[in-house]
């Protein structure tokens, strides 16, 4: 019996090896981490794996022009606002950082044995936050926010990995955004989804 249980585990995780598959909204991602309705002067954040806590943080009227300024000026291609947006997120994540403590946040981390970290559950959770702020604010004119996207077993370092997404709204291709594989105030990775989803080594898509 047990082999056999063995046995279908096993043929369960092939099946999953390079798929990714769609977890919802990043809406129902937020509510199912009690961090919806965020607001630049009012929103939760996740750390320490699988969104175990919650902190509440608030930016002033300052922080929130410096982390959506890279934003303002209409961008000339998707690409250009992806790399803006790309920036925007990089701000935004060492603001939090530096209210929140996880600034020690490593790539590829979910333990860390010093300081705070951050595994890719609570990295979804912070990028599908700090999306809608961005997009409420008028300043996401080629790109919508997408999905929660889950890629299967035996791909990105050999477990289950999930990341928020975006989508060009004009050719509604998929991007998935990748911010646990950097380390903290580096510039996430912007990234087609299919190539990321077929294990093709991480790159930015600006």
């Amino acid at each position: 019996m047990r082999r056999q249980a063995f046995i279908t585990l096993a043929l369960c995780a092939l099946a999953l090896a390079g798929c990714d598959v769609d977890n919802g909204s990043l809406d129902r991602a937020r509510q199912n981490f009690g961090t919806d309705d965020p607001r630049p002067d009012a929103f939760y954040t996740c750390g320490s794996h699988n969104c175990s806590k919650r902190i509440a943080v608030s930016l002033s009227a300052k922080e929130w022009a410096t982390a959506r300024a890279p934003l303002m000026r209409r961008p000339r291609s998707a690409g250009a606002e992806r790399r803006a947006l790309a920036e925007a997120l990089r701000r935004l994540e060492v603001m939090v950082g530096e209210k929140t403590g996880y600034n020690s946040d490593l790539a590829y981390s979910t333990l860390q044995v010093a300081g705070k970290a951050q595994d890719c559950v609570d990295e979804m959770v912070n990028t599908a936050v700090y999306l809608p702020m961005l997009d409420d604010a008028g300043l996401l004119r080629l790109h919508r926010p997408g999905q929660r996207v889950t890629i299967g077993f035996m791909t990105r370092r050999f477990w289950t990995h999930t990341v928020a997404s975006i989508v060009q709204k004009d050719t509604g291709q998929e991007f998935i955004v990748e911010t646990w594989a950097v380390d903290h105030g580096k510039t996430p990775y912007i990234m087609d989804r299919k190539a990321w989803a077929a294990n093709a080594p991480l790159r930015r898509d600006f």
